[in-house]
């Protein structure tokens, strides 16, 4: 199964997968860092193998994966939506744009 997630997310931007699939991808996964977003769910940093993954919740309640090209970009990335979500709490009415 994580051979698969990998594969796909070398041809792709992102990909969703299911919950049940998170479960396995957690459980086979190095956790580098989670942070709770307090609207949907919450974002973790993976590493399996020296690949870095973001994986997070939609708005439509997706759990959506994306490869990431180091560590420091997950980091980034990270940093980016966490003050986006802070944002958000302050009423912005701004929007993350998660199949992009």
């Amino acid at each position: 199964m994580i051979k698969t997630i990998i594969d796909k997310l070398s041809k792709s931007n992102y990909i969703i997968i299911k919950p049940e699939d998170l479960i396995q991808l957690i459980n086979q996964a190095k956790i580098i860092k989670v942070e709770n977003t307090y609207f949907y769910d919450y974002i973790r940093i993976l590493e399996i193998d020296e690949i870095y993954i973001i994986q997070e919740t939609t708005n439509k309640n997706e759990i959506i994966l994306r490869k990431m090209n180091s560590l420091y970009d997950a980091e980034n990335f990270l940093q980016d939506r966490l003050k986006f979500y802070e944002r958000k709490w302050d009423g912005c009415g701004c929007k993350i744009f998660y199949y992009e």
